[in-house]
């Protein structure tokens, strides 16, 4: 996987008379230092005078863009476009995935005259990269951005999760047309529902789950000082729950209990997931653990690692979360090592060969 491959679709937003510089030097520039930690403008502009000689590797580069010139190719990228170049990493073969789809603010947008900009973002454990990520202007806008990311992954053979927002009759019917399973967390936006599959499975409780097929797993977690214990009931669902009915494939409902102990504080959460999947817990716990996992792979990354949340750039947020999400794969797929992303940021800003290995694999 290279830079090619990833933004063989952006089109130059610039006027003939003002291109001094070729696009591909410039988008060098962006991505080769945005990987190595430097994504600011400003900091490109620095990266770019420390690692002349490298870049005139690639590229002929007689002397290096100003701040000015950076920011406004960024802002000025057709997103569309480059959002197209997850096209590079999505393989043809999803079976057995779990793609997880979750949204993420970006906390420094907030402080721009523009609307706070909200990401969704679908991330596949298998690969362990993000698929694609799309704009949207509000968490509450989630429900009309899913299926339009749903649009441009291939969900065959795959789980498909998302928390309680994406939890919608047509976002499973999407998911379903397109050969994919669901696990779909329930919360108060589908209020009756979940009153109804709790009430279905105190009923079950009484009786012993007696003629109804269902399937427990149980896991420990330890560290960081604490005991995590789950336990998943994978329960099948029969006309009892109504309003299931209206739901493509509803087959299961998956429960899960989480006790947390700390210390002398022990705590404990329930959480139900509509299923489209067959009876199997420990398949089940999989997808419900994975979608918890996008807060620590995903959105801890971009904000620890690739600090997003501290982009002030306004019109070229987007595209610099795009960009970051890509660097975030080109070290994932082009470094199959044990090393973690943010050793290996380092070593893209400090080893030139590294650096061409990730992004050129020269």
């Amino acid at each position: 996987m290279t830079l090619d491959e990833c933004t063989a679709h952006i089109t130059d937003p610039r006027r003939h008379k003002n291109k001094k510089y070729t696009l591909s030097s410039l988008l060098l520039i962006v991505f080769s230092s945005t990987l190595s930690g430097y994504d600011t403008p400003e900091a490109m502009v620095e990266f770019a005078k420390l690692k002349h000689e490298w870049l005139q590797r690639f590229v002929t580069l007689n002397s290096i863009p100003c701040a000015e010139t950076l920011r406004f190719l960024i802002c000025s990228i057709n997103t569309e476009a480059l959002i197209k170049g997850f096209e590079a990493f999505i393989q043809e073969a999803a079976e057995g995935d779990i793609i997880s789809i979750d949204g993420k603010t970006m906390r420094g947008t907030r402080h721009s005259t523009l609307d706070t900009i909200h990401m969704v973002s679908a991330w596949s454990k298998k690969q362990g990269i993000t698929l694609t990520a799309l704009k949207t202007k509000a968490k509450s806008n989630e429900i009309k951005t899913i299926p339009l990311v749903l649009d441009l992954i291939d969900v065959n053979d795959a789980i498909v999760t998302t928390d309680a927002m994406g939890c919608q009759i047509k976002i499973a019917e999407k998911i379903r047309s397109g050969g994919g399973d669901y696990v779909l967390q329930l919360k108060d936006n589908q209020r009756a529902l979940c009153a109804e599959i709790e009430a279905y499975y105190h009923k079950l409780e009484r009786e012993n789950f007696t003629n109804i097929s269902h399937d427990m797993y149980e896991e420990v977690d330890k560290g960081h000082g604490r005991i995590e214990q789950r336990k998943t009931h994978h329960i099948e669902i029969n006309d009892w729950v109504i309003l299931a009915n209206k739901w493509r494939d509803a087959n299961s409902v998956i429960r899960v209990e989480r006790t947390t102990i700390k210390g002398e504080k022990e705590s404990l959460e329930v959480s139900w997931y509509l299923s489209s999947l067959e009876i199997d817990a420990k398949r089940g716990a999989d997808a419900v653990r994975s979608h918890w996992g996008v807060e620590n792979n995903l959105h801890w990354q971009l904000d620890v690692t690739f600090k997003e949340d501290e982009c002030r750039l306004a019109s070229g947020a987007v595209a610099m979360a795009v960009i970051k999400r890509f660097c975030m794969n080109l070290l994932k797929v082009n470094d199959t090592s044990k090393r973690r992303l943010k050793h290996r940021v380092m070593a893209s800003a400090i080893d030139d060969d590294y650096r061409a290995k990730i992004l050129l694999s020269a």
